[in-house]
């Protein structure tokens, strides 16, 4: 968590900025870290996640309960066709999606497995956390709705949508899901490592052991990717780790992008009645911690 900011100043700053764009990386590197946990790969993890919004159980009220064809999640995470029916049929098989003549869905039950239900518990919390972050650093939040009580339910869809969404907005930069999840850990620890105390100091190189532990990935899967983006000209090395590349236009473009849609969702879980002024109320089960940088 950023440290408590000049209370003359907390409440007055939109949500925008460095810190803002920290925050959303620690949400992206912690969300992708547990679907990798969880599923064993981020195709599996985002085609639940895709398919769960689109069949609509985490709505409220349930409004949109309907199968979702494999062209649609292949167009909606701009997947090929192949590589999501093929991941799609394996979460058949795990019972965690179901066929019907109408498309795949998510059910109840699979929502219940322990597993589904930790990965949506958490990606709510880290939710919040990112709230109550954003509350510390003294970004302006709105006051909750007076009118409606909160179900968390809503805002583990969203947690998805906004994981959904990270990968969307920076896939411009790298199409291949390991690749993009390590490159923005690192980018995640390389910022976090330049901010002591809210101010930004000098950064430390991030080893390849640490970007594998954020993600949980063995040593040689984090090695082997982290070649690919070394070539491509994404990461570059240092006389004692990696580090990222200057910002480049398209870079910034998702940058950009991910904190518009940010906003965008950060609008919707108001709406949810979620409890704005006291976010540490909301959690389903407690507070996550950072990805570990030691």
């Amino acid at each position: 968590m950023l440290a408590e900011p000049d209370p003359q100043h907390q409440a007055n700053q939109p949500l925008d900025g460095p810190k803002f764009d920290l925050l959303i990386l620690e949400f992206t590197a912690s969300a992708m870290a547990c679907a990798l946990e969880t599923f064993g790969n981020l195709n599996g993890a985002l085609i639940f996640a895709a398919a769960a919004r689109a069949c609509g159980p985490f709505d409220q009220p349930h409004a949109r309960r309907r199968p979702v064809s494999i062209n649609a999640l292949a167009a909606s995470l701009d997947r090929p066709f192949e590589t999501v029916r093929r991941h799609a049929t394996a979460l058949i098989d795990q019972g965690i999606l179901t066929r019907s003549p109408g498309g795949l869905s998510v059910s109840v039950q699979a929502i219940a497995d322990p597993n589904v239900a930790g990965m949506i518990d958490y990606g709510h919390d880290l939710l919040v956390r990112l709230i109550e972050d954003c509350r510390t650093v003294g970004f302006a939040l709105p006051p909750a709705r007076a009118d409606m009580t909160y179900d968390p339910r809503s805002g583990a869809g969203i947690a998805l949508d906004l994981m959904l969404a990270a990968v969307e907005c920076h896939g411009r930069r790298e199409d291949h899901l390991t690749r993009l999840a390590l490159l923005l850990a690192i980018e995640w620890a390389d910022r976090r490592r330049c901010t002591d105390n809210g101010n930004i100091a000098t950064g430390q190189a991030i080893r390849t052991s640490v970007a594998a532990r954020i993600l949980g990935l063995p040593y040689a899967t984090a090695s082997r990717n982290i070649e690919g983006l070394v070539g491509a000209g994404l990461l570059r090395r240092t006389s004692d780790g990696l580090a990222p590349v200057e910002e480049n236009e398209i870079a910034a473009e998702c940058r950009i992008a991910i904190a518009n849609r940010t906003r965008q969702l950060v609008g919707r879980l108001i709406q949810t009645g979620f409890p704005m002024q006291q976010p540490a109320t909301a959690y389903i089960r407690r507070r996550p911690p950072p990805p570990n940088l030691i």
